[in-house]
């Protein structure tokens, strides 16, 4: 049995290629993005900050021959033009010259791993030598400039919380390794003991520790993102399928309509039929066939619903079609014994049964053969409102070996003005609101009912279907063939 978890696990595989496909073109939007974002951001916060040194250093009315001695502005100024040169040379690399040649997401993460981790490792290093004997500045300035890019990278990259901790995690790691190796040689340098350098130690390690807190925002951004665009993404697909599908289905209900026959109506017969799938397509089916001297009809019904159902009906159509080629004019008995064993051969292994009646009328005299094999009865309904029930002469098609599969016809006499009504159990397993089903007996009444008889298939259609207030489970077909009364009247034939 398939459960609900596996239903689910086989939408995610169903859907992975499409949805590596919108990844891919996605994270490739975004990784355009944070490049351009990212010069902006340096082309801004640099070349303020170098005007501003600049400004402060001409304006603070210092001789010319001093500003030199200046050495903490002089020095920031050097980092400045270094630092924000080289980023920007970095991140323009990256955008120009590695994003036109990456195609997968994959490609795409490794790059923007790469380029955000080179970020921040040179950040540390350059923040290393500016601040030399400055490892609180180094501590509370770099630490935040790396929770400041993995912020602004999990802002614009659709990566996961993990990948954008491999990204700017060395960094982190880096910059407490720098720390914790200066807290050491400077104890070592002050002549501490090592209880002392100790502790220590393992105060920063506790502060960084509990630093980490602040990749959370930017790993929470990533989390919501991929979890709501994949949401989004899996409904706006699943509606484009459905779309496709239901077009689908409806071009497949034109090709399966196609084989079913048209009314008829002559001087001497009348035949009508009304369909009600349960969904688009079914596998209920009727063949209507006319020569000069009979008339045979026949209704099917294949067990299940939907698009399997009708794909069967079509291989039905296609047998019944070679068994009325070979055997010309046979009777209702060689007809179901040949659907029969074609079911017993090549449906049951799929567990696909049906049942079936077939009717041939002889036009001259009013003789009808029948087999009923497993279908609810048929009924003819006399012009003096006496009924005759069709009842069951075989077992369903496909239930049994070939050789098992044992057809009685049985016959009888029609009357000229006399009704032959056929249906499927979708008639009859029509539900109403309270759980009680349509049932024989109630068919038996209606087939009783005088009023039935001028119109059989729609009073029988409309009945089911108001009986279960519309919400059928199955398909409904109803299906009568009158033999008229007055062979003289000259009725168009109509299809």
């Amino acid at each position: 049995m398939i459960t609900q978890k596996q239903e689910m696990e086989d939408s995610e595989v169903m859907f992975e290629g499409e949805y590596a496909i919108e990844l891919d073109g996605w994270f490739r939007r975004r990784f355009r993005n944070l490049c351009i974002g990212l010069l902006c951001i340096l082309t801004f916060t640099w070349g303020l900050g170098i005007m501003g040194i600049v400004a402060s250093m001409f304006l603070s009315g210092l001789p010319s021959e001093e500003l030199s001695s200046d050495i903490p502005g002089a020095r920031f100024l050097v980092y400045a033009c270094v630092a924000g040169t080289f980023e920007f040379t970095l991140i323009l690399w990256f955008f120009v010259k590695i994003r036109p040649r990456l195609q997968t997401r994959k490609q795409l993460i490794s790059a923007a791993t790469k380029m955000m981790r080179y970020l921040s490792i040179f950040e540390i290093l350059a923040m290393t030598l500016l601040y030399q004997s400055e490892m609180s500045t180094l501590l509370t300035t770099g630490v935040w400039e790396i929770f400041f890019w993995h912020f602004l990278a999990c802002l614009f990259l659709p990566w996961t919380a993990w990948e954008s901790l491999k990204a700017l995690g060395p960094a982190y790691v880096l910059c407490f390794l720098i720390i914790s190796g200066d807290i050491f040689l400077n104890s070592i340098a002050m002549g501490q003991n090592m209880t002392v350098t100790t502790m220590s130690l393992l105060w920063m390690t506790f502060v960084m520790t509990a630093m980490v807190i602040f990749f959370i925002p930017g790993m929470l951004i990533c989390w919501m993102r991929l979890r709501k665009h994949g949401r989004r993404f899996k409904f706006s697909l699943l509606n484009r399928k459905y779309l496709d599908l239901r077009q689908d289905m409806a071009n497949a209900r034109k090709i399966h309509d196609a084989l079913f026959p048209g009314k008829h109506e002559d001087a001497q017969i009348a035949f009508d039929f009304s369909y009600t799938p349960y969904s688009e397509i079914g596998g209920d089916f009727v063949w209507f066939e006319r020569s000069e001297e009979k008339v045979l009809i026949m209704l099917l019904d294949v067990t299940g619903h939907g698009l399997p159902a009708a794909m069967t009906v079509n291989r039905i159509h296609g047998e019944i079609e070679r068994l009325r080629s070979e055997y010309p004019g046979s009777d209702p008995l060689v007809l179901m014994n040949g659907l029969g064993r074609y079911f017993s051969l090549t449906m049951s292994r799929h567990q696909i049964f049906a049942t079936g009646i077939t009717c041939e009328l002889e036009l001259e005299t009013g003789a009808l053969k029948w087999v009923n094999a497993g279908h609810p009865p048929g009924f003819i309904i006399s012009r003096n409102g006496r009924t005759v029930e069709l009842g069951t002469t075989a077992m369903m098609l496909g239930a049994g070996l070939p050789d098992e599969f044992e057809v009685e016809q049985e016959e009888t006499v029609v009357m000229k003005g006399d009704l032959i009504g056929l249906y499927t159990d979708g008639v009859t397993e029509a539900r109403s609101s309270k759980g009680e089903l349509l049932g024989l007996k109630r068919m038996r009444r209606l087939a009783n009912d005088s009023n039935v008889k001028d119109d059989w298939v729609e009073k029988i259609s409309t009945y089911a279907q108001e009986f279960s207030r519309g919400l059928i489970d199955d398909d409904i077909l109803v299906a009568s063939l009158k033999y008229r009364d007055d062979a003289s009247q000259d009725m168009p034939e109509m299809t």
